[in-house]
């Protein structure tokens, strides 16, 4: 296991900042106004720095729970599998997050207490067990709607599938802990808490490998209370989904004590995942939907197996009792009867929710919504809401026409049980991967979302907010990595699972997949690979791939080998395998052989794995690839088994270099490859341990191409993963480092990070990049789409001479006069619409005080000598940043303050007054020569 700790390097720059007081500062608007931020950052040289989003919005966020005030449905919480929790007071119009500044982002389940719905509890770590899934940190407790948390403990249960609250008295409350995902703990299964959320007892224990994952509570009797505990594990590689430890429990005494519910009807093979409902239109219904394996039964001769088969291919397959489906019970759990086969992938839905007005309304979530009338013994799907795969749903206890679910588009309600729908979108809580940017003016932005394709949109808009219909969608399935050609905007490379890559031509309005193609027997003529790859290639689920830094026509792909085409895709090129080509076979987790088939329900009688491997299609295989910006042909590559090769002639021979990582190399997930910016052996890389349920951030560099490596982790938090890290292009001392709850920044090189993220919530940072020219900071947020951060040329500019003076200006950013672009005008009304945030109108003005002092600053016209305008500035120690809308000064008319009208392009010179001595720069304001009409 690599070694977290490191020695810390202490550099001049950092000596220096030891002088300056570490105060949380507001930014800084026009003419001084401060505008308070979430997250204030404390250090002195990040104060005026803000975060601000600019979507998609429409385009996902996984939602995993809702909770709406029992009395009041106007009110109501939605909470976001990494995306936090957000509230509404109207119905849906708006929303607003509540959760942005605690320790996770990921949320399991939300319960609001029905004696006194001002109590909130957040069961945080998403329950849906998926490769991506993220972790939370216990349970929090909102005593007054949401608008302030505290933290109630229960750190270590990382995942929480529900919480229940007593009907009548909100400090009882129980738990339902699914546990660790990769890995045993013994912080898992039921907790009860009677003086609300103080203290805990662990009521219901199975195994280190078994946690609960459903919690329903008896209507009419708060005592009686049943319980579903899964038994599963997730590696880097695999997944087992099922044990001994699955099965459905019974309390009558408050979750006291626990009895396992065993015969009774139920299947008699191992389970996995199981989801459990009761409704209040009558307390003796209960509805189990049960994964489970066939594999107590008696194995069927080959004959069987095909007339099985062959009903299969027709929907006509008989009832199945021995397999997955649901159950009901008509007397509170004790027995149960066989209903249907309705289950739709268990391990990552498995929700079912019963009429609260007629028990035999019954629906079910999983990639559609299913609904039954006949107390689950036939099932129709239902159509029209705004996305595939759910994870809540909740019906309305005063009329169960009124449905709510929550999918990987966000949230959608219905008035009439599912007839029709209306989609809420009017938040940017995407899932997004990787960034890419263009060249145009605004620059424009790509991503690729879970579940939600890859999609195009502005950075900034020459006048007024970004909307969401700014953006276009340019690819489908789950999107990953995207590219654009620098040279030309409407080329642009996408990425979905699994090594698909297509290039899109928005011109020409074609794509096309350029995968590297592997022969098969039927057509081993059909690949455009050479040499002819001897097997099938690895792809990772997240394939990374890039456009050589030296040439745009030049493409890199990283599956088990490295992969290289000179022609945008039509021929490529490839390397030896270069992971540590694992049988992932040989694998074993919680005593089952990954050898062992996934269950089938044709495969009666044998030893299987529920849910095998679901989400893992394939292992040891690249998970980041590099070139060198500054060397063309210097290769290097990072693999989800721990390999990180490295190649010095394009790819002809590799040398493999984790084996030199302190403590040698691991089967940790290689997250990011960054080869610097200006020195060709040095290289950065973050290593993510988290599938192998280590959560400590790993950071390295090396110097010597990979022959020896030094920890850079230093003080950054030792809760969350490190997903990717960047070496600033303009100064080689500045890194960027994106864990999975937050941003952080290294003035020295890895010696010492401080957090940035002011504006920005806690969350999930899977990729970083600076544009080339307008030197913009730009973020995937895995779970708050894009977020964007203006002109960061201070930072990269910063040095220890600027640091000894008593004041500097930095030179201005050419700023752009903005054209009005009339065919972007729209007429959309009301509040129920996104709108993402432009860059500020104008440039950034930014100097560093080393002590606080009073500053002013003029603009004048440089032809001229003319004073056009006088701003007063910031004062704070540090760094400050005051805009400046290129406008004149304003003017008083009819004593109203207006603005005055914009400067011409040209030249100006930017001055400041501050510690007795003035200071000065020039900008060039740019004509806008980049608006396009049709």
């Amino acid at each position: 296991m690599p070694d977290a700790s490191g020695t810390r390097v202490v550099s001049t720059i950092a000596l220096a900042l030891t002088a300056v007081s570490l105060a949380a500062l507001p930014a800084s608007g026009q003419d001084g106004d401060e505008v308070p931020i979430i997250n204030a950052p404390e250090h002195p040289l990040l104060q005026g720095f803000r975060w601000r989003s600019i979507g998609p919005a429409g385009q996902g966020g996984r939602v995993d729970d809702l909770a709406v005030h029992p009395t009041d449905p106007r009110v109501f919480y939605v909470g976001f599998a990494t995306g936090g929790v957000w509230k509404t007071t109207n119905n849906g119009t708006t929303f607003q997050p509540i959760f942005d500044s605690y320790e996770t982002h990921s949320i399991g389940d939300l319960a609001l207490a029905p004696s006194d719905p001002e109590v909130l509890y957040v069961g945080t770590g998403e329950a849906n067990n998926r490769q991506s899934s993220s972790f939370g940190y216990g349970v929090y407790k909102s005593s007054d709607g949401g608008a302030s948390f505290a933290h109630m403990g229960l750190s270590e249960t990382q995942s929480i599938a529900r919480v229940l609250v007593h009907p009548a008295n909100p400090d009882v409350v129980w738990v339902a802990a699914i546990g660790h995902l990769f890995g045993p703990n013994p912080e898992r299964g039921v907790f009860k808490s009677t003086d609300g959320g103080e203290t805990w007892r662990h009521v219901l224990a199975v195994d280190e490998d078994t946690g609960a994952t459903d919690l329903v509570m008896d209507p009419s009797n708060p005592d009686v209370l049943l319980a579903a505990t899964y038994q599963r594990q997730r590696t880097v590689c695999c997944f087992v989904g099922g044990g001994p430890g699955s099965g459905i429990w019974r309390s009558e005494d408050g979750g006291e004590t626990w009895s396992r519910v065993v015969g009774s009807d139920l299947p008699a093979g191992t389970m996995g995942r199981i989801a459990l409902a009761m409704t209040p239109a009558d307390a003796d219904v209960v509805y189990a939907q049960i994964e489970v394996a066939a594999d107590q039964e008696t194995p069927l001769s080959e004959d069987e197996i095909e007339d099985w088969r062959q009903l299969a291919r027709v929907d006509s397959l008989p009832p199945d009792p021995q397999w997955s489906g649901v159950w009901r019970s008509a007397d509170k759990g004790l027995t149960w009867e066989f209903r249907s086969n309705e289950n739709g992938r268990p391990m990552y839905f498995s929700q079912i929710r019963a009429s609260t007005e007629d028990p035999d309304i019954v629906y079910t979530v999983h990639q559609r919504v299913a609904k039954s009338l006949d107390g689950g013994r036939t099932w129709e799907t239902l159509d029209g809401y705004g996305h595939v795969d759910q994870h809540a749903l909740w019906i309305d206890p005063a009329d169960h026409d009124h449905l709510m679910i929550g999918n990987d588009g966000s949230v959608d309600v219905s008035w009439d049980q599912g007839e029709t729908w209306e989609s809420l979108r009017s938040w940017a809580v995407g899932q997004p991967y990787h960034a890419s940017v263009d060249m145009r003016r605004p620059y424009h932005v790509c991503t690729g979302l879970q579940d939600n394709g890859s999609w195009c949109g502005p950075s900034s808009v020459r006048s007024g907010p970004i909307l969401a219909q700014d953006w276009y969608q340019v690819g489908g399935g789950d999107g990953f990595y995207t590219q654009v050609d620098p040279t030309d905007p409407a080329i642009v490379f996408v990425e979905s699972q699994n090594g698909r890559i297509r290039r899109v031509d928005l011109r020409g309005g074609m794509t096309q997949s350029i995968s590297p193609r592997a022969p098969d027997e039927d057509r081993p003529e059909d690949t455009n690979i050479v040499p002819v790859p001897p097997a099938e290639i690895r792809w990772n689920w997240n394939t990374p791939f890039l456009l050589s830094p030296h040439n745009p026509r030049t493409l890199h792909a990283g599956g088990n080998r490295f992969f290289t085409s000179r022609d945008r895709g039509e021929t490529w090129t490839m390397s030896p395998d270069l992971t540590k080509d694992i049988d992932r076979d040989a694998e074993v987790v919680m005593g089952v052989a990954n050898s062992v088939p996934r269950c089938s329900q044709f495969e009666r009688g044998l030893e299987c794995a529920l849910s095998r491997n679901d989400g893992v299609s394939r292992w040891s295989s690249l998970t980041s690839i590099t070139e060198s910006p500054i060397v063309p042909g210097l290769l290097w590559a990072g693999a989800d088994d721990g390999n990180i090769q490295v190649s010095r002639d394009g790819g002809a021979t590799w040398t493999e270099v984790s084996r030199n990582l302190p403590g040698g190399t691991t089967r940790h997930y290689v997250s990011r490859v960054e080869a610097s910016h200006v020195d060709p052996a040095t290289a950065y890389v973050s290593i993510d341990g988290h599938k192998n349920d280590d959560l400590r951030p790993y950071l390295y560099v090396t110097r010597d191409y990979g022959r020896s490596w030094a920890s850079i982790s230093s003080n950054l938090p030792s809760f969350g993963n490190v997903n990717t890290i960047r070496q600033d292009p303009r100064n080689p001392r500045l890194l960027y480092a994106g864990t999975e709850f937050g941003f952080f920044v290294s003035f020295d090189e890895g010696g010492t990070w401080h957090d940035f993220m002011a504006g920005l919530p806690v969350v999930r940072i899977d990729d970083v990049l600076v544009h080339p020219r307008d030197n913009d900071l730009v973020l995937a947020t895995h779970g708050r789409s894009i977020y964007v951060l203006d002109d960061i040329a201070a930072l990269q500019t910063l040095n220890e001479d600027v640091l000894a003076s008593e004041a500097h200006l930095f030179d201005p950013r050419p700023a752009v006069r903005w054209k009005n672009e009339f065919q972007r005008s729209r007429s959309i009304t009301g509040d129920k619409n996104w709108t993402g945030e432009s860059a500020p109108p104008g440039t950034m003005i930014q100097y560093y005080l080393a002590a606080s002092t009073d500053v002013s600053i003029e603009v004048s016209d440089i032809a001229t000598g003319e004073v056009v305008r006088q701003l007063e500035g910031t004062g704070y120690a540090g760094l400050n940043r005051v805009t400046w809308d290129l406008r004149t000064n304003p003017g008083p008319e009819g004593g109203v303050r207006r603005l005055g009208p914009p400067v011409e392009p040209g030249t100006y010179r930017v001055t400041m007054t501050a510690v007795g001595a003035t200071y000065t720069a020039l900008l060039e304001i740019l004509e806008d020569r980049w608006l396009r009409a049709p």
